[in-house]
């Protein structure tokens, strides 16, 4: 039986689709978070390493680490096959010549992604539309090139939407980075629901966008500044200059189904 519910102007049926989020500046803002996934992670642990051991760290080892770590992660943007952060982690020590047990990483990464949780807060709107589509009977995911997935369990939970999305699904969970679309299927599998009649939110043009248009879902870029864009760039099929107020142009983006 379908499920149709009202969206303003029109009915959508929301049996056959779903809506996906990006994380970072979509849902949630942690600029500490997120300079550890994309350049400070090795460094940061090596120093809490120090800090935990009494021991000091030679002049110029972080910097060969972030440096080392930075070029790991550009290879995976490429490539997109994902590492979770402790394997990242792992990886760059081990090309360093740097012995540091499992467990050690382990409880290092996490010390260092809840130090960041404090930090952060929901974008402008989000809560309200998540909560908004929620209500209305949408299928919600969040799609996410994260290399720490708690650290998206937590904030959600912080934000009171933990049990608003039905499917959590993070780069290192997938092990697909958003420059494939496997990570968009997998999601929408796990929500039951097919790309073609599904919408995707999020604020990258070339993830988010292009990621998810390849996986031959509708999208939605956040983009309160969008500049001109380039002949070879995705074009999204709506953009929003903050998720306030946006209800009501994503269901009717995902009533067009």
């Amino acid at each position: 039986m379908r499920r149709i519910v009202g969206s303003g102007r029109r009915e959508v049926d929301v049996t056959t689709g779903g809506i996906t989020f990006d994380f970072h500046n979509t849902i949630a803002a942690c600029e500490s978070w997120f300079n550890l996934e994309v350049r400070q992670l090795v460094g940061a642990f090596l120093r809490w390493r120090a800090a935990a051991t009494g021991g000091s760290l030679p002049s110029g080892l972080t910097a060969a680490a972030d440096a080392a770590y930075r070029r790991l992660r550009l290879a995976i943007h490429l490539h997109g096959h994902e590492l979770p952060a402790e394997r990242c982690v792992a990886t760059v020590l081990d090309q360093m010549g740097i012995d540091v047990g499992a467990s050690e990483i382990v409880r290092g990464v996490e010390e260092l992604m809840r130090g960041a949780l404090d930090e952060a807060t929901p974008m402008p709107g989000a809560v309200e539309t998540v909560t908004a589509l929620s209500e209305r009977g949408v299928a919600l995911g969040i799609v996410s090139s994260a290399v720490h997935h708690p650290f998206l369990e937590w904030t959600l939970d912080r934000f009171g939407l933990g049990d608003t999305f039905a499917v959590v699904t993070t780069s290192a969970s997938s092990g697909y980075y958003k420059s494939r679309p496997e990570i968009y299927w997998q999601t929408l599998h796990r929500l039951g629901k097919v790309p073609a009649a599904s919408v995707h939110v999020g604020d990258s043009l070339r993830f988010d966008v292009g990621g998810a248009q390849r996986a031959g879902m509708r999208t939605v870029l956040i983009s309160a500044n969008r500049g001109s864009s380039g002949a070879q760039d995705p074009v999204p099929d709506l953009v929003v200059p903050t998720l306030h107020g946006a209800t009501a142009s994503i269901l009717g983006l995902l009533a067009m189904n």
